[in-house]
């Protein structure tokens, strides 16, 4: 059965969560769509009850991504009044209601209309709440005579997430997650898992990074494309620049590609050597564990290191993976054995090579903002800006250094499943307007290569 906004309570949330999307989307129209990526700290910041600041959130995400088609419907009823010249309270205001009339199914339009006259009166001045109920008005006969024709309509429990009803392939989500790891190389989840956890997130768009491996992708668009979730095929390419590793993603990458299927068969080959050489380090230190222990916890993945931390934990020579590697398999530890990895100059030609859009891995975490003139001249197209670890000022500094260089912006939560459980899917995420520019560039270049 569908629920529905009764009870004093309920409506009285919902008023507070209007308040809330009102104050962010004003200041998303004075200081530019830059704060985006802090929108749900402010609204958690405003009113910490889950009920309030989500549905507050889903607002704001959902005026941002549908503002043409609700401005035009705006637009079209407003006779002698441009956007530009309406006050920007009252704007907002206008888009706040037509997003709930156009698009939220459990949200009666009376209200919608109602809740936006109050808020006119109790924020803007003294006759916009006659200016907005005319607008409105006038926007509600069009409701009437289309109704969901031309805009899909969201149903929302109490929380503002989306119920099992809604139809598979008219799924909107809002935001992706562009850094996820399965069982194929070193996270837990399997496909079917992760697409799970991104309907229960509310996520528009995902991406499948896995190591140097690709076995996962179709598979997973599979299931993305019968739960009407935007998938992203991509990697994450392991390279060497002395003396530190840097990880380089591809994103849209063709996963057909034969050089990118010969160049990771033989990343394989020489990680399972690797595998073999460690364990030959271990069995000195009196550790005997064996290589096909390892390869079978890895199972389909591609095996690494944190797969051999798993038998030492199950053999009990370790408690926890950190353990594992700050005791044996760090960098520098007694048991490590260097990667063989792809030249950075040769993993970002790779993902190039397979129609995909090179971007530097949470640079923040290698810290060597002084290689980003380089690797563009190798051709890299993007940058991570949002990461677990990123701080709010790495973030900005890498939105910058982005715009500086005319790279996309991506981000991701680095989800592992349960090798990473302080790391949910989607706790780090990006609009869907940042996803549309990673697409753009990617069609770009693909017509520059052509």
């Amino acid at each position: 059965m569908s629920k529905h906004f009764s009870g004093e309570l309920s409506l009285r949330k919902r008023t507070l969560s209007r308040e809330i999307a009102l104050q962010v989307l004003y200041q998303l129209e004075i200081r530019g769509d830059e704060i985006m990526n802090g929108i749900e700290a402010f609204c958690k910041k405003q009113n910490s009850e889950e009920e309030i600041w989500k549905f507050a959130l889903l607002l704001v995400r959902g005026c941002f991504n549908a503002i043409e088609e609700i401005d035009q419907k705006i637009i079209s009823v407003s006779e002698n009044w441009s956007l530009h010249r309406m006050p920007v309270i009252d704007k907002n205001i206008l888009r706040l209601a037509c997003y709930e009339l156009f698009y939220l199914e459990d949200i009666p339009p009376k209200v919608s209309i109602n809740e936006a006259i109050d808020l006119a009166k109790k924020f803007s001045t003294g006759k916009s709440g006659l200016f907005v109920n005319g607008v409105l008005d006038k926007v509600y006969e069009g409701y009437l005579d289309k109704n969901t024709q031309d805009s899909p309509r969201i149903t929302l429990d109490l929380c503002g997430e989306q119920k099992e009803e809604t139809p598979k392939n008219t799924y909107r989500g809002t935001g992706a997650d562009l850094h996820i790891h399965t069982e194929f190389s070193d996270g837990t989840f399997s496909p079917e898992q992760i697409v799970e956890e991104a309907v229960k997130q509310n996520l528009r768009t995902i991406a499948i990074t896995d190591h140097d491996n690709i076995d996962a992708l179709e598979i997973t668009k599979k299931i993305c494309d019968q739960k009407g979730i935007q998938f992203i095929p991509a990697v994450e390419l392991s390279s060497f620049y002395d003396p530190v590793d840097i990880h380089i993603l591809g994103y849209y990458i063709d996963v057909k590609s034969i050089a990118l299927h010969e160049k990771l068969a033989d990343l394989r080959y020489e990680r399972i050597e690797r595998i073999k050489k460690i364990t030959g380090k271990l069995h000195k230190l009196n550790i005997d564990i064996d290589p096909q222990e390892v390869l079978a916890v890895a199972g389909k993945g591609v095996a690494g290191r944190v797969h051999i931390a798993d038998v030492l934990c199950q053999r009990g020579y370790c408690g926890t993976i950190q353990e594992c590697f700050n005791t044996y398999l760090a960098d520098y530890g007694p048991a490590h054995v260097p990667k063989v990895s792809l030249s950075l100059e040769d993993a970002i030609e790779l993902v190039i090579s397979a129609g995909g859009v090179p971007v530097f891995s949470h640079p923040g975490v290698t810290k060597r903002d002084d290689l980003i003139p380089k690797m563009i001249g190798y051709g890299l197209q993007g940058i991570e800006a949002f990461y677990p670890s990123h701080k709010p000022d790495t973030v900005k500094r890498y939105i910058r250094l982005a715009k500086k260089h005319d790279l996309v912006v991506t981000g991701g939560s680095d989800f592992h499943g349960d090798r990473k459980p302080d790391i949910t899917l989607g706790s780090v995420t990006i609009e869907d307007s940042f996803v549309e520019k990673i697409a753009g560039r990617c069609n770009s270049m693909v017509g520059l290569m052509g």
